[in-house]
């Protein structure tokens, strides 16, 4: 039995819960991949998968075993990339993930120019709020906004990830501008629902954080959403500097300053934006073209 092809096998099972959708990315027949996988409890002396006409999932034994080669798999993947493309010309799969608002107004803008200067770099993009772990999770370079990851990558700070209140000018003009949180509290908000919860705006008072209870006249998760509903006069939104920058110029959309208050998105005490990879993997062309490219384009310092 060739175990390595049927660990690879088991891996895509594990990823794709489909045993069909994980041969046509092999491009094997289903069979094929069926017969390997057996081969692999055969020697194993377990079930690594509960079958079923219209389910495959693990079972406690092979949730344990997908724990424990994943890592492997994917540091043996990686070696072996390693040294086959020292002397070629950056190419292969780069696979990137960003959280989506992000992604959508700064990271591909940029790599349709990061394509054309690297055309043999095939690009998979994963646009979520889902946090992979680049240690085990098969992704090159990860994007995040938060605070400065304390883990076991290297973190490049991108930019600053500051929030203002906004509005569009006919709104302002047909319900007044807020000028203290008390004026807010009367205004029509727009907020944005995160992976986890709504992310309600927060003001520090005195040295006391407090949550506004502003009344909600939308909650999306797309922040391109949020940003038309802005700019349409639908109410008064909490965006980042980053994703507003083309509707505060054209005059779009206007920031509200506050007197007594500063209104922010989270109660961290400093959040940016970074770029995120495993050192090791800097060595291969593709990834180290491809941060120092992000970096360049996307870094403000």
């Amino acid at each position: 039995m060739d175990k390595l092809r049927a660990l690879h096998y088991f891996l895509k099972v594990v990823e794709t819960s489909n045993f069909t959708q994980a041969a046509k990315a092999f491009d094997v027949p289903v069979s094929s991949m069926s017969r390997r996988i057996k081969d692999l409890e055969s020697e194993l002396g377990v079930e690594l998968f509960k079958r079923s006409t219209r389910v495959v999932r693990l079972t406690e034994q092979g949730a344990l075993y997908y724990d424990e080669v994943k890592g492997a798999v994917a540091a043996l993947s990686h070696a072996d990339e390693l040294v086959s493309l020292q002397t070629k010309t950056p190419s292969g799969i780069l696979r990137i993930t960003a959280t989506p608002g992000y992604g959508e107004a700064c990271l591909m803008p940029v790599l349709v120019k990061f394509r054309r200067q690297y055309p043999d770099i095939s690009l998979d993009i994963q646009l979520t709020d889902q946090v992979s772990d680049l240690t085990r999770d098969q992704i090159d370079i990860a994007i995040r906004v938060g605070v400065k990851p304390q883990d076991r990558v290297v973190s490049r700070r991108l930019s600053d990830n500051n929030f203002v209140l906004v509005a569009s000018p006919s709104y302002l003009d047909t319900h007044g501008t807020p000028l203290n949180l008390a004026q807010l509290n009367d205004h029509r908000s727009l907020y944005y629902r995160g992976p986890h919860a709504v992310l309600y705006w927060q003001a520090n008072i005195n040295g006391e954080w407090r949550q506004l209870n502003n009344k909600a006249n939308i909650i999306s998760d797309h922040g391109g959403g949020i940003v038309k509903a802005a700019v349409e006069g639908d109410g008064i939104a909490l965006l980042p500097e980053w994703g507003i920058e083309k509707e505060l110029s054209e005059k779009k959309l206007q920031v509200i300053n506050l007197s007594d208050a500063e209104v922010v998105i989270s109660r961290a005490p400093e959040t940016g934006i970074y770029l995120l990879y495993i050192k090791p993997k800097y060595q291969i062309q593709k990834i180290k073209v491809a941060v120092d490219f992000l970096i360049t384009e996307l870094g403000t310092g």
